[in-house]
């Protein structure tokens, strides 16, 4: 409410001072020798100016606010770029990029979310860094050079910690609109910041031409829409300012809290505290993302205006003991990336119930060791696959392949069938790899994927994601895992290919939806080795949490593949309090034969990503696996 306050008061304070200049204008073209008129008579003189300015003033604010949502519309990859990001490869050999790729595919393989594009601003000395995107599908994390020379290994997982914070938590989808939404009332101050610039560089050859007179001009109408624009500038900086402050003390907590290091991010504030000036951007313009970096990229503005908390406050929240001496002695070296052990802290796989399944929801805290040592089990050659473009669309297809040899074989004649080679490129070499993998690694193995999955063409994509559910169906046997596979991967690229049309602005009432939220449960119910009059039991115990008495009856559908789909896209309208009460009422049904089957757990790490709620990976039971089993319900071929 505040935020649209500030805003319609710098739309409003905007368009009175455009009027007082065009006004001023019409005074001084139309005065004459008598006495001067009162503002109130001017105004009544020429209603067309007022009228016109004022519309031609809001038209432009709103037309350089819809061009700039429009270029955003990417998704936080083209934030990244606009600011001179460049997009670090999956296979870069920089041991400092190698680094940082580790610690940013660690983090989202602990959180459940694909893996984001990495960007580096190559330019930049300081220590600063900012995530952006719309959803989790399209999110970017982009750091400063200066990040990947001067800190520790412990103290760069702080800091990605810390975006995956704004990640997670909501911040950066709202940061990311704010960059478009106040861009309107910033253009007119840049319009003339631009103008006046041109004319330094411009030269009046001969002033018979009226070329004097046409640089006044110029000079008289840049200096005005300066003046005007200031307004958009400090308004602008005070809604940066109340939406920044107070979640950069959440996002601090929080890195603390994924990471079990209170050291990792005090360390990186420490750094920048030693010299504030090391976290101000030199070769970008800090002031339309200064929100969203991890420190002020500008010249420091403080009080008032300064879009982030103090940073000897944000150090202290961190670190009780604190003393402002301690900063004396740090000194800023580049740190070799090499030189980092990586400490491996054992922490026991997250244990499924109700409630720590909501609890875990956007938060990795607890499971990046477990991260950590699930990449370490990953071979080189199945990573070094992941992570490349060419070979990463072989690798979703090998993950979707029937282990059994005379049904792969009609697959893989189908698929060349469907498929230009382009896709299908050493697909064979990279099935040999992938079938020594167990099963639990399939969806880490896409999520690690997906950055290398979307530098591929939408149309490539879509054909991709309809092959892998068509050979998951062609022996009759479409089960849970392999819907997991193919869901996630049409939720993530679609999502990634358009941000920012994913969700309605008016969220559905929970009771509205009761059907919908009976064929999840009744599926989910079935996911398990249980036999009919078990999964009814638990149909009916997750239900009547969620609904109480008015539980609709049991009646799994069959086909199920296409009412789930349904299902799963308009419970994700839901409010986020009711999503959480659906969420815990669906770990009810699972826990309630006291047996967790690894189907059961892809298919809620589904259907969470598809309601836009992560959870990180969950300790299933051991074998039999829900898709090894007869009574595991599959698809109609």
């Amino acid at each position: 409410m505040l935020l649209t306050f500030l805003f319609l008061i710098a739309t409003l304070t905007t368009i009175l001072l455009a009027n007082a200049v065009a006004l001023a204008v019409a005074a001084f073209y139309g005065s004459d020798a008598g006495a001067a008129p009162s503002v109130s008579q001017w105004i009544g003189a020429h209603p067309r100016v007022v009228i016109w300015t004022s519309l031609c003033t809001v038209g432009l604010i709103g037309a350089a606010s819809m061009y700039r949502m429009a270029s955003l519309s990417a998704g936080g990859g083209a934030v990244a770029r606009a600011v001179g990001g460049v997009l670090v490869d999956s296979d870069a050999t920089d041991p400092q990029k190698r680094q940082l790729l580790n610690l940013v595919e660690e983090m989202a393989i602990a959180a459940g979310v694909p893996v984001p594009q990495v960007y580096v601003l190559e330019q930049e000395p300081g220590i600063n860094a900012f995530a952006a995107g719309f959803t989790t599908s399209d999110a970017a994390v982009t750091v400063t050079r200066g990040t990947l020379e001067m800190l520790t290994r412990d103290e760069l997982q702080g800091v990605v910690a810390h975006e995956f914070s704004h990640i997670l938590n909501g911040d950066m989808r709202l940061n990311t609109r704010l960059l478009g939404v106040l861009y309107g009332v910033l253009f007119i101050g840049l319009a003339g910041r631009l103008i006046l610039r041109g004319l330094s560089r411009v030269r009046v050859s001969s002033s018979r031409r009226g070329g004097g007179q046409l640089v006044m001009v110029a000079f008289l109408a840049g200096l005005a829409l300066t003046v005007i624009g200031y307004i958009g500038t400090l308004f602008g900086t005070m809604i940066r300012a109340a939406v920044s402050r107070q979640r950069e003390f959440l996002a601090d907590a929080s890195a603390v809290q994924f990471t079990r290091n209170p050291d990792g991010i005090a360390g990186a504030l420490k750094k920048i505290a030693v010299s504030p000036l090391r976290s101000v951007l030199q070769d970008v313009d800090g002031e339309e993302i200064s929100h969203m970096l991890i420190a002020d990229g500008r010249k420091m503005f403080e009080g008032f205006f300064a879009t982030h908390p103090p940073i000897l406050e944000r150090i202290k929240a961190i670190d009780k003991h604190f003393d402002p001496s301690e900063l004396e002695r740090i000194k800023l070296t580049p740190v070799n990336a090499n030189a980092d052990a990586l400490a491996s802290r054992p922490v026991p796989p997250l244990p499924i119930s109700p409630s720590l399944v909501v609890a875990a929801i956007g938060n990795p805290g607890g499971q990046l060791d477990a991260a950590q040592r699930n990449q370490a089990a990953i071979p080189d050659a199945v990573r070094r696959v992941a992570h490349s473009r060419a070979h990463a669309p072989s690798l979703a297809l090998a993950l979707g392949l029937n282990k059994d040899l005379a049904e792969r074989s009609r697959q893989m004649a189908r698929l060349r069938q469907r498929l230009p080679e382009g896709l299908l490129l050493h697909l064979d070499a990279v099935a040999a790899i992938v079938d020594p993998l167990p099963p639990q690694q399939r969806l880490p193995l896409i999520e690690m994927a997906f950055p290398a999955l979307r530098q591929r063409s939408p149309q490539e994509l879509q054909l991709l994601i309809a092959a892998i559910e068509e050979i998951g169906r062609m022996d009759g046997r479409f089960d849970f895992l392999d819907y997991a596979l193919a869901r996630l991967l049409r939720v993530h690229l679609i999502e990634a290919a358009s941000p920012q049309s994913v969700r309605g602005a008016f969220p559905p009432k929970l009771h509205a939806l009761r059907e919908e939220a009976g064929i999840l449960f009744a599926l989910l119910a079935q996911a398990g080795d249980r036999d009919k009059h078990a999964a009814h039991g638990a149909y009916e115990a997750g239900l009547r949490q969620l609904l109480g008495a008015n539980v609709p009856p049991y009646a799994p559908p069959e086909p199920w593949v296409g009412p789930l789909d349904r299902a799963l896209t308009r419970l994700d309208g839901l409010a986020p309090g009711a999503k959480q009460a659906l969420i815990e009422a669906l770990a009810v049904t699972i826990l309630h034969d006291r047996r967790i089957s690894l189907g059961e757990v892809e298919l809620l790490r589904v259907i969470c990503a598809s309601l836009h709620c992560p959870v990180p990976p969950l300790a299933a039971a051991e074998p039999p696996y829900g898709a090894d089993n007869e009574d595991t319900p599959h698809a109609a071929a």
